[in-house]
């Protein structure tokens, strides 16, 4: 981009055509990332897979699965059942153990400390290739009304051209640091330190850092009510 510095004026939202400020890229609609542990499985098992110099068709032939489901699969549209999770880490050389890391708090801590999540801890989600890592700072013995994260988003690092959405229900944003682009629809916010922002999860969206330095933003998550059977919510 090549608008100057903005400034808290510039909180407000610009009326602007859909995909201008990324011409390049086809309107698809948006998609629905289904839940953070299947975002950060998919971008394991795409790591992994690129790593070896493996195609999709035929890491999909050896897991008896189709090619479309193992690409929904990388990019997190997908949860992967147990037996699909099996056959990834056999084909592609990889200790089921090491897939699933991460997916769960550490349980050293005992049940009388699933209040708290020590520094260091946290779920993580590295989407390198993006950019973007994320941890996921809801302790274990919240009762799932809430959930907080916080982002750490790369100079230039970005959710893709494409707009995704994620479930039904409030999400509050708090930009700790840096410069935050957000597109809400066809609205643009420029974002800097200090600003907070908000959007139902339903609301496709995209967003990225567009300046010269690292970008940290903390979402607080409303999740669905307990009846509904909405996965687990994302930024």
């Amino acid at each position: 981009m090549s608008q100057p510095p903005s400034t808290s004026a510039d909180v407000a939202a610009e009326q602007i055509e859909p995909w201008k400020a990324a011409p390049a890229s086809p309107a698809f609609p948006a998609q629905r990332i289904n839940s953070v542990i299947d975002l950060w499985l998919g971008e394991q098992v795409r790591h992994r897979r690129k790593a070896l110099g493996r195609p999709l068709q035929q890491v999909a032939q050896g897991c008896g699965i189709s090619v479309s489901l193992l690409s929904q699969i990388e990019r997190g549209l997908r949860s992967i059942s147990l037996r699909t999770l099996e056959a990834l880490s056999k084909e592609l050389q990889l200790p089921l153990e090491t897939l699933i890391r991460n997916t769960q708090h550490d349980q050293n801590e005992g049940g009388s400390e699933r209040a708290v999540v020590r520094a260091g801890k946290h779920q993580r989600i590295d989407l390198g290739d993006k950019g973007i890592h994320k941890e996921k700072l809801t302790p274990p013995g919240s009762t799932g009304g809430v959930e907080l994260y916080r982002a750490v988003i790369e100079p230039g690092g970005s959710t893709g051209d494409a707009l995704f959405f994620t479930h039904n229900g409030e999400q509050v944003g708090y930009v700790v640091e840096g410069q935050l682009e957000l597109f809400i629809q066809d609205h643009l916010y420029r974002l800097q330190g200090g600003d907070s922002f908000c959007y139902d999860g339903v609301t496709p969206r995209r967003w990225r850092n567009p300046g010269p330095s690292v970008t940290t933003v903390l979402w607080a998550i409303s999740r669905a009510p307990k009846s509904s059977t909405t996965p687990t919510a994302t930024p």
